[in-house]
């Protein structure tokens, strides 16, 4: 497969880990046998691209808060999508006990368009759908006071698009104050939800602090036909002082949704079992660990070795789900 590849050319601490991206990046090409034409753009010509259809790119790639808030300023963003997960090898991280944190294994819709018109809500249906399919088979809509609920209403969309997928995905609606409590108390509940910007962001935020480990959640912001992925917390590119010890988890794991979106599933599924050997094995960067770390560059490394099959000990096919997963 070839594919155009886009990434905003950072510095400091988001220069840092969209370097560990291109990594795993190329050793999915090696390994696949794919061409990713990996071409890097300016942080000051990056609107006239954004805003270039003919640019002929397949996907965006970025890491920064500047970036971020610039996409968003700059483009008409449809929605956001943001995976958020509890690792089990760091539920040690969260406030909370692990009898409530264990389990937290959801994908959040966030439609940022004020009252989205049919055709957006129907993009967005589908593809929870399709996620949903793949996971729990079933998805919530939340519900906040202060969205008006304009037509067409989320029922009469998952009527329509729901046609095409059978009648195995349940799909309901919570308030956005319950689904916070429930969150709390049986995280495992949830699957795939769908929410408003201001319901979206609020419950984002407790989610993600929930995780302990905010930095290795990633995005991807969809506008128009383009995606852009990226860590769901930016960091700050003038960021010169935390060199080499930032965390590119997040940037990692939004190339894995990149491989999703691509239809690339054996890929993204060998970049997330790259992730959990290394948290498994205790490789993480100071975030993480402020006593036993690696740097940036390290866990890059590690997890574009455990992809191409070359780490010592390791048989990539035959523990690809970390179910015999061999200590170095």
């Amino acid at each position: 497969m070839k594919k155009k590849i886009a990434i905003i050319e950072e510095t400091g601490a988001a220069g840092e880990t969209d370097a560990q991206a291109v990594k795993v990046l190329q050793a999915v090409a090696e390994q696949y046998d794919h061409y990713f034409d990996i071409s890097g753009i300016r942080p000051e010509a990056a609107p006239a691209v954004f805003s270039a259809a003919e640019a002929g790119n397949d996907a965006i790639l970025l890491s920064s808060a500047a970036t971020q808030l610039l996409i968003e300023d700059t483009l008409p963003v449809l929605v956001t999508v943001q995976p958020v997960t509890v690792y089990p090898s760091l539920q040690h991280l969260s406030p909370l006990k692990p009898k409530h944190c264990e389990g937290l294994n959801l994908l959040l819709y966030q439609e940022k368009t004020p009252g989205a018109d049919e055709s957006s809500r129907l993009r967005i249906a589908q593809s929870a759908l399709q996620q949903a399919i793949r996971r729990k088979k079933k998805i919530t809509v939340i519900d906040h006071p202060e969205e008006e609920q304009e037509p067409p209403s989320w029922t009469a969309i998952f009527e329509k698009a729901g046609k095409a997928f059978g009648s195995n995905i349940r799909t309901g609606q919570m308030p956005v104050q319950e689904a916070w409590d429930r969150m709390l108390l049986q995280p495992a509940d949830f699957d795939v939800v769908i929410a408003g910007a201001a319901a979206g962001q609020y419950l984002f935020r407790q989610a993600a602090a929930i995780t302990g480990a905010p930095l290795m959640i990633p995005s991807v912001r969809v506008a128009g036909a383009m995606p852009f992925f990226g860590p769901a917390f930016g960091y700050d590119h003038q960021e010169e002082s935390a060199r080499n010890s930032s965390n590119p988890i997040g940037a990692i794991l939004s190339v894995a949704m990149m491989m999703n979106y691509f239809n690339l599933l054996e890929e993204a599924m060998i970049i997330r079992a790259a992730v959990s050997w290394t948290l498994l094995h205790g490789f993480v960067t100071k975030d993480i660990d402020p006593v036993n770390n690696y740097s940036t560059s390290t866990i890059g490394d590690l997890i574009s070795d455990f992809i191409r099959g070359t780490i010592p000990g390791f048989a990539k096919g035959e523990n690809m789900a970390l179910q015999k997963s061999t200590i170095i």
